[in-house]
């Protein structure tokens, strides 16, 4: 358990991948209530790259069309649902399947991020607290496939981050609107901050181990991993809880 209690490790959890689905289902319920995260209504979803689409697509349409958790990509520090009006505030996953190599996960402590902007960069924070077209990737919205929503909210004890940059960017690719430079700056700053040491912590989830995270104080990602063609991916069972 982390210093601050933004998130949880379990290590060695359950190694058997059909029980420790049954396990975590458990303890989600007792966190609160489960969210779908997909227009199929599916509850829990793997994580684990589609090796048909990756094949299939250029990378600029795995960019446009997959979601994260579709692909074997790293980078891209993000907070899960901001396609969501109210994103999940716990994000429970575990590791049924480690990678052979890479794939190490990387949780940012947004924060830390949030307090060093209102010191040192007022002027990008103020940005980055306005109204961003986000696209409503994976779900089946009839008219509001994008809507607007600020990457930091902080009002007396309330404080969400929310942001996956690709969603942005092509949200204002589809609406045609151009991104106005002193936005694409903030973003940069932001995507540095979040990438940097100083904020995060890096660490691998090998097979079993179990990481609920608090996904309005904290992002998370990961290293960039190989796909085994001959193999099972690896694959990260994940659950979003109200």
């Amino acid at each position: 358990l982390d210093k601050k209690n933004y998130h949880i490790i379990i290590k060695n959890f359950e190694k058997n991948p059909k029980i420790l689905k049954i396990k975590v289902k458990k303890i989600a319920d007792l966190l609160g209530k489960t969210l779908p995260q997909n227009k199929a209504g599916k509850k829990i979803v793997e994580v684990k790259p589609n090796v048909r689409l990756l094949n299939k697509l250029s990378s600029q349409k795995r960019i446009e069309k997959l979601r994260y958790h579709q692909t074997n990509q790293g980078g891209s520090i993000h907070s899960d649902g901001p396609q969501l009006k109210i994103p999940p505030k716990y994000v429970l996953m575990a590791c049924s399947k480690e990678a052979s190599k890479g794939g190490y996960s990387i949780v940012t402590y947004t924060k830390q991020i949030y307090n060093f902007l209102r010191k040192e960069k007022p002027n990008y924070l103020k940005i980055l607290k306005k109204n961003f077209l986000i696209e409503r990737r994976g779900f089946d919205y009839p008219n509001k496939n994008i809507f607007k929503k600020p990457i930091f909210e902080k009002k007396k004890n309330f404080f969400r981050f929310r942001y996956l940059r690709e969603y942005i960017e092509t949200a204002y690719k589809i609406k045609k609107i151009k991104l106005e430079a002193n936005r694409i700056k903030a973003l940069n700053f932001l995507d540095k901050l979040i990438q940097s040491n100083r904020f995060q912590i890096k660490f691998k989830l090998n097979q079993g181990d179990v990481i609920i995270l608090n996904n309005n104080f904290l992002a998370h990602g990961r290293t960039g991993f190989p796909l085994n063609l001959n193999r099972e991916q690896r694959t990260i069972i994940r659950i979003w809880i109200k």
